[in-house]
């Protein structure tokens, strides 16, 4: 880019010198001198050769002598200072200069130009440089006037953020250098602060003497235009129809004391869209505050701006006022049901290790006792199963801390006993003790949300919502962000309907009301913010990215370093996080001063108010354990006793269905028995009366045979 532009520059110098090659004959150097009013050759280099620059720029029309360029572009030369021209007289080349400028802008390089045109170009000038944002503190503009006083468009368009010079020639052999911010206080003003006599040189080295570089430390009373935003506790501002009032803050005290220090004036207005601003638009424009100190409509901005390289595009800032980090807000956890707390001494894990405890202790006690009897027996054991039994309740006992009878007195039993008692009463009892105890002194409460990874698998698990101020540096980081966030930013986009607020302050209200909202915001303006609501309803994540605040101002601003020295000093000497303090202690008093009001007011409803306090203290501070902290002992009780009647219940039920069983079994036995007496009844009873019939046919046959025989 600096190779076409040094090529286009020596084609426009060729050219120039071709068009005015006849007059270099003509003119002498005694006609030069008198032309210019005195040797304007040796004044220009020795006044752009005071700005200590390696590089100058030379912007010149066909009016300017050829022979009055080669001599000013010889003195450089020798010098050792490089040489950029541009014949500006047509308009391709003077768009050149501004691609030129435009380069050494976005790469932060400094530009020295000088330019030897007429009056109505360097009017025309000025306003491009306006209009396309060339102003920056190393970007330098020199004009050679002549001896006509300035006019009043040149003054006019000469803003006080520019750094403009310009050579007159009042009388000859003597040239002034007038300079835009000699004086702080005014504005559209030139003042002379250096001149150039022929065989003198210089009045003062370098070209803008020492003293006119420190005339920012007193503004003489300058007002300044300063917009201002609500946003506790940087800015308490009160909106009463058009009108603002600003009644207190800890950047409204930075800049009280900035500008008693060096003497300024401010005035607050509100802006028309009460947002800071945090990205450009599809046309380039930048909303919000900063677009108003981008437009130069405003002179700087103060109040939890946080630094971007976005917004270093757009306007320039102070040393920082604060460092910050970026945090967001979840309602607080509610307290976990106290009549669960009896299983939380111990992790679920634990749990299955203990119930498998209490079922294999039992039948281990009994092989200790039946295995050894079964190879050398030394005492009857009646019942295998009553002995099971007796040994998985003795262990129960055991672990319950019970007393029971020993199921055995062998020695192999007493000691697994011994050291079943021993892990029972120190390992098991004792640490579910103390861990229950301190449970119920102090509750325990639903697992919080600390970090971006447990936000976004609440967001997708659990319903939450996650908001950001609109137009602010956290919404900037969403919009252009990876990762965790830009995967934070499409479930955002995707699951929500809105997710952007006015400001931090409505945010905070929205998670005070809700329990799936989160708020993403600075997090000393989120502390403040919900120890103003309450600090008992919010919990503040873990410190996120860091980030840092300071002021606003246009670019190019000439007094930025000195608000940097009195910025350093004060954050320093600590009196900035003292200023922070204070905000805190002031807001400690005023729930003070609130809290007895409230009391005066509201004298017949004393009751509610103490329970109204009584749930605070309960949220905030450690509580004596109570029988309702218990509750959980005589759920388990009625759990008990409930079960121990269903079993109840179900044995007698079985008991008459047995009874019932049984009966019926019998009755059925006794009819089946009946059934077969009947029937060996009856078959005797057939028997007999089979024989009786055959006995009685055998003697009635053997009467007749009789009876024949008599005959």
């Amino acid at each position: 880019m600096r190779l076409v532009f040094i090529i286009v520059c020596c084609c426009n110098y060729i050219a120039t010198a071709k068009h005015y090659k006849f007059q270099a004959n003509h003119y002498g150097l005694e006609d030069m001198r008198r032309e210019n009013g005195g040797d304007l050759v040796t004044a220009a280099f020795d006044i752009v050769n005071g700005f200590l620059s390696e590089e100058i720029c030379i912007c010149f029309d066909n009016a300017t002598s050829i022979n009055f360029l080669q001599l000013l572009l010889g003195k450089f030369v020798q010098n050792n200072v490089a040489i950029i021209l541009f014949n500006i007289t047509t308009g391709d080349v003077q768009d050149k200069y501004f691609e030129y400028l435009d380069y050494q802008v976005k790469n932060h390089l400094a530009a020295y130009t000088v330019f030897f045109s007429t009056h109505k170009f360097y009017e025309h000038v000025l306003l491009e440089v306006h209009e396309r944002d060339y102003i920056r503190r190393n970007i330098v503009y020199v004009f050679s006037w002549g001896r006509k006083p300035f006019s009043r468009y040149f003054v006019r368009n000469v803003l006080f953020v520019m750094k403009v010079y310009v050579i007159t020639n009042p009388r000859n052999d003597t040239f002034r250098i007038f300079y835009n911010q000699a004086v702080p206080y005014k504005t559209h003003h030139l003042e002379m602060v250096n001149w150039w006599h022929h065989g003198v040189g210089l009045f003062n080295h370098p070209t803008l003497p020492s003293k006119y570089k420190n005339v920012f430390k007193d503004f003489k009373g300058k007002e300044f235009r300063v917009p201002v935003i609500h946003k506790p506790p940087w800015h308490f501002v009160k909106y009463v129809n058009d009108t603002i009032e600003v009644t207190g803050g800890r950047d409204d005290r930075i800049l009280s004391l900035l500008s008693k220090k060096i003497n300024f004036r401010y005035k607050y207005f509100d802006p028309p869209e009460r947002i800071q601003g945090s990205s450009a638009s599809e046309n380039g424009t930048f909303k919000g505050v900063l677009g108003l100190i981008w437009k130069r409509e405003a002179d700087f901005f103060i109040g939890d701006v946080a630094l971007s390289h976005e917004r270093s595009n757009y306007v320039e800032f102070s040393f920082i006022t604060l460092a910050d980090s970026g945090a967001f807000i979840t309602h607080a956890p509610s307290k976990l049901n106290e009549a669960l707390a009896l299983l939380r001494p111990f992790q679920w894990q634990v749990w299955p290790a203990i119930g498998v405890t209490f079922v294999v202790v039992g039948p281990v006690l009994y092989a200790i006792i039946a295995l050894p009897n079964a190879w050398r027996p030394r005492f009857r054991v009646r019942s295998h199963a009553r002995l099971l039994f007796d040994c998985t309740w003795f262990t129960t006992t055991v672990l319950l801390k019970q007393t029971g009878k020993e199921p055995s007195s062998s020695h192999k039993a007493r000691f697994f006993i011994i050291i079943l008692s021993i892990s029972a009463t120190y390992v098991i009892n004792d640490m579910y003790s103390a861990n229950l105890t301190s449970l119920l002194a102090k509750p325990g409460r639903e697992k919080a949300i600390n970090n971006l990874d447990q936000l976004e698998k609440a967001m997708a698990t659990r319903g939450y919502d996650l908001f950001v101020e609109r137009h602010s540096s956290s919404y900037s980081l969403f919009e252009n962000g990876t990762g965790i966030y830009g995967r934070l930013w499409q479930m955002m986009n995707r699951r929500q309907s809105h997710f952007l607020l006015e400001s931090v302050e409505d945010g905070v209200k929205l998670v005070k009301n809700s329990r799936n909202k989160a708020m993403i915001a600075g997090r000393e303006t989120l502390f403040f913010d919900i120890q103003r609501f309450g600090a008992s309803n919010f919990h503040l994540s873990e410190k996120l990215n860091t980030a840092y605040s300071a002021i606003a101002l246009q670019l190019g601003c000439p007094y930025i370093e000195e608000f940097n020295k009195i910025l350093m000093a004060i954050f320093e000497a600590g009196i900035i996080t003292k200023m922070t303090e204070n905000e805190y202690e002031n807001l400690g008093r005023q729930k003070e001063v609130t809290s007895e009001s409230e009391n005066d007011l509201i004298g017949g409803n004393k009751k509610e108010n103490r329970r109204a306090a009584k749930v605070s203290e309960d949220n905030e501070k450690l509580q004596p354990i109570s029988l309702k902290m218990l509750q959980g002992t005589f759920y388990l009780l009625c759990m008990g006793n409930i079960f121990s009647g269903l079993i109840l219940v179900a044995e007698i039920l079985v008991y008459k269905h047995r009874k019932k069983y049984i009966r019926k079994k019998r009755k059925n036995r006794c009819v089946y028995l009946k059934k077969v007496k009947n029937c060996i009844v009856s078959r005797v009873t057939h028997c007999a009366n089979s024989i009786r019939r055959a006995y009685r046919r055998a003697m009635n046959e053997a009467f007749i045979a009789t009876l024949e025989y008599l005959e």
